[in-house]
């Protein structure tokens, strides 16, 4: 091969690849907003309510947890003098995504309750890149303040979120946005408004997936150095920064005894004060909803009292926080029937040796680790055509290489919902063929 045909071939390539950035380009950047409705759509209206918010504020940041459990309105009530920001977002962006976008727009005065839900992935690094994106669509300036080692992610999700927009134009339809987790969910102060949501909806009332352990291997060192800095940088801009403790299912705690060890551990390791007593976070299954860290409405304004005292104790106000309190939900789960149930790895072993496993319409949570055993395994059918009726957890895929095969219509939804979106990449839809 000569020379000239050498250049000829290196050029096509160079074009190839300069035309294909632009194609993604073009459509990341240029097409219509697609994500603003959706759940991470919200994150842009928190973000620009912090940074135009004067005056001192009371700044609650972390994840979901934050969003469901605290009643914001109420806090009103009594720091009058400060303006209330709900800046929880969502467990499966990362814990360090909100810290590092709301650092920037912390000042004097400032009031900081750092409150990240009691897991191995909220007490660490992980940063994920594809729900920033839809995060940040149509309001890409907020971007910059990310830290820097973050961008690798962004840039390899990137096709991907720029593909899933051209998608939506295409096909002329945004994402489904037909439950709670949804942008519309969300009232001005940034919590989730829970009028409709007033009983635990889990079928064994809590979240099997989601096991709660308070013992010193569940946070990254690294991440407690990086929470100590981030204090410490909002220090020196004169806020005052405190760590209170998630609500927690009591029903989803490994072993209650560890908890006075690690509180411990948690205040000795924190450069800044931890907040209230760590029992007060245990609360009863019936004041949750639908994630063993997200409370119902009554569950959420017991919980909010309790953050106000825990507040006026900091702030030296001895004052007694009269509110009249919520009767606790009736009990809604019984024993498992067949007519409501989970899937275990037990009920996967009848299909050993099989390419396809059928999950009944009945079925409302598959555990963890379901299909690890399940050699050649190719196809999980879901029957279920709502998504919010069949909880898993984050690892559900482990063990097995199979796609998600799920009714007609129901792809997005599945796709978008709170629990199925980790795997939306292995989301389609069924076939007849796959249903036989």
């Amino acid at each position: 091969m000569d020379k000239r045909t050498v250049r000829r071939i290196v050029a096509t390539a160079l074009a190839v690849i300069l035309a294909e950035q632009v194609f993604f380009l073009i459509c990341g950047f240029g097409l219509p907003v697609q994500f603003g409705d959706t759940f991470m759509g919200e994150l842009k209206s928190k973000y620009e309510r912090l940074k135009e918010t004067s005056g001192k504020r009371i700044v609650l940041v972390g994840g979901s947890g934050v969003a469901f459990d605290c009643d914001s309105a109420l806090m009103d009530d009594f720091f009058p003098s400060y303006e209330i920001v709900n800046f929880g977002m969502y467990a499966g962006l990362g814990t360090k995504a909100v810290m590092d976008l709301s650092e920037n727009y912390i000042h004097e005065g400032d009031i900081v309750i750092l409150s990240p839900e009691q897991s191995e992935q909220t007490f660490s690094d992980y940063f994920n890149g594809e729900y920033m994106w839809q995060a940040a669509d149509g309001a890409f300036g907020m971007l910059r303040d990310l830290k820097s080692e973050n961008f690798e992610a962004m840039l390899g999700n990137f096709p991907r979120f720029a593909l899933e927009k051209l998608n939506y134009v295409m096909k002329g339809q945004k994402p489904q946005t037909d439950s709670i987790y949804q942008k519309k969910s969300f009232n001005t102060y940034g919590d989730i408004e829970l009028d409709t949501c007033r009983e635990n909806i889990l079928p064994n009332g809590y979240d099997v997936n989601q096991k709660v352990r308070f013992t010193e291997d569940v946070v990254q060192p690294e991440f407690m150095d990086y929470m100590n800095d981030w204090a410490k940088r909002l220090e020196k801009k004169g806020a005052v920064v405190w760590y209170r403790y998630c609500p927690v299912n009591k029903l989803s705690v490994e072993d209650m005894d560890d908890l006075a060890s690690y509180d411990v551990f948690l205040r000795q390791k924190l450069d800044f004060p931890v907040i209230g007593n760590p029992e007060n976070s245990l609360m009863e299954a019936e004041w949750f909803f639908d994630t063993n860290f997200h409370l119902n409405q009554p569950g959420k304004e017991v919980n909010t009292v309790q953050l106000i005292r825990d507040m006026k104790a900091m702030l030296g106000d001895d004052r007694a926080v009269t509110v009249e309190l919520p009767e606790k939900p009736h009990r809604t789960w019984g024993d498992v029937s067949a007519e409501t149930r989970i899937w275990t790895a037990k009920d996967s072993e009848t299909y050993q040796g099989e390419e396809t496993i059928v999950i009944p319409e009945n079925v409302t949570q598959i555990e963890d680790y379901a299909f690890s055993n399940c050699a050649g395994l190719k196809q999980i059918v879901l029957e279920q055509k709502d998504p919010s009726k069949c909880i898993v957890g984050q690892h559900l895929l482990d063990g097995t290489g199979a796609e998600i095969l799920v009714p007609q219509m129901s792809v997005d939804s599945y796709k978008r919902n709170y629990f199925w979106s980790v795997y939306a990449g292995r989301i389609g839809e069924v076939t007849a063929h796959a249903e036989k």
